[in-house]
């Protein structure tokens, strides 16, 4: 019975060392000095795109060698704000950017949709959007002004 005792004794200790590591660790973490946080407002022509998806693709043509492809989804306002899937903010070089904002008219056929935005900004090849990322970036440097159609 004292084996017992003790064995679970020492299990309940175990258990709270490690959860008071991990508790300890998580809050422990600095910030990536590398990482930067982007958000900004979308345009099409002078108003606020309510829905859609803004993405970044890292510029290899302008020393950008990373291999994340950040996002964020365009919210009510025309605002964005870029995540990294695990990783929160990006690393600062040079992005193509494209715009996707399409309204779903056949809801049992994804395909049959009608495009919000010229369909040049869907792909960043034709976007001609380009944006560096900053560690101090100047107010709005990461606002999206598209042309309507």
């Amino acid at each position: 019975m004292v084996n017992s005792t003790m064995s679970s004794f020492r299990l309940r200790f175990v258990w709270m060392c490690c959860v008071a590591a991990v508790a300890l660790g998580s809050g422990c973490k600095k910030a990536d000095p590398n990482i930067v946080q982007v958000e900004g407002n979308v345009t099409v022509g002078n108003k606020p795109l309510t829905t859609g998806t803004v993405i970044f693709y890292p510029d290899p043509t302008k020393g950008n060698d990373s291999k994340d492809e950040p996002r964020g989804a365009i919210d009510p306002n025309g605002h964005y704000r870029l995540e990294n899937g695990v990783k929160p903010g990006i690393t600062p070089g040079w992005y193509k950017v494209s715009v996707s904002a399409a309204e779903q008219l056949d809801p049992n056929n994804y395909y049959f949709t009608k495009w919000l935005i010229p369909v040049r900004y869907v792909d960043p090849k034709t976007s001609k959007l380009r944006i560096e990322v900053l560690k101090d970036p100047a107010a709005g440097a990461y606002n999206i002004a598209l042309e309507a159609k």
